[in-house]
């Protein structure tokens, strides 16, 4: 997408009154989004997350990892649905 294109959407979304990326909440959306456990964690991570740069990251959906009793990470801020 070029920069002109995503300028365009975010003045969009703003006039609407939604913050957000455009490209995030799309891929966001789904239950299936790869996110990253460690063990014994108990959050879960975006790929590129600080906390688990470290570690050995174990790739998990949001879903499973919500019925696994992980909690979203407050410094990457991933997918909580």
């Amino acid at each position: 997408m070029t920069r002109a294109a995503r300028r365009a959407l975010s003045v969009i979304f703003l006039a609407a009154g939604i913050v957000f990326f455009a490209a995030e909440a799309a891929v966001d959306a789904f239950p299936f989004t790869t996110v990253y456990i460690t063990r014994p964690g108990r959050f879960y991570h975006r790929h590129n997350c600080i906390v688990i740069r470290n570690g050995r990251p174990i790739a998990i959906s949001v879903s499973n990892a919500k019925e696994q009793g992980f909690y979203p990470c407050r410094k990457c801020e991933p997918p909580a649905w």
